[in-house]
């Protein structure tokens, strides 16, 4: 194996899942964001047998990966986001890796949690992409800048505004009790 291929190699192994959850939660069909996610690779793979150089894989891979999905959109532009979202089968809850834990500490992280990225499919974008690359994916905001070809000023911003609007979402804390 080769440089080239032992570094594809380790891309794969290393993003492949977390652009699968990226591409899970925006499309919210999982068979689609598998085929996505395979499509990005085969495309990522052939670009570099053409002698292309990529830089930065991750941000290439999220690149590459984001414009399918615009695409995805495209195709299916008669049909509302809202839409997409009550017609899926599954739930969150599925797209997240098992958690196998049973404590009730855990439950009520995974009930938060599922209450935030249900928030989050509500949350206008281009919020909602920034805030998810940077809380679900794990981007930094300059990895962000990078995959949508903006300043890392503008992406800050973008998520700032997009976390604020999903506390807004969410409602008010419970005032905490004193005794």
């Amino acid at each position: 194996m080769n440089g080239r291929e032992r570094e594809f190699s380790h891309a794969f192994e290393e993003y492949s899942d977390e652009l699968f959850r990226h591409c899970a939660l925006r499309l919210r069909d999982r068979e689609r964001a598998v085929e996505l996610t395979q499509e990005c690779f085969l495309r990522t793979w052939d670009y570099i047998q053409k002698g292309h150089t990529v830089e930065q894989m991750r941000p290439f891979l999220y690149r590459t990966l984001r414009h399918l999905i615009i695409d995805e959109y495209r195709k299916k532009k008669s049909v509302s986001l809202e839409k997409m979202v009550e017609g899926t089968e599954g739930s969150v809850e599925d797209m997240l890796p098992p958690d196998e834990s049973n404590t009730l500490e855990r439950a009520i992280e995974r009930f938060d949690g599922e209450r935030v990225l249900e928030a989050l499919t509500r949350l206008p974008e281009p919020y909602r992409e920034s805030v998810t690359m940077r809380y679900v994916d794990g981007l930094s905001p300059q990895e962000i800048a990078s995959i949508l070809e903006e300043s890392e000023n503008v992406i800050s911003v973008r998520v700032h505004r997009g976390l604020k609007k999903l506390k807004e979402m969410l409602g008010p804390d419970e005032p905490q009790k004193n005794d």
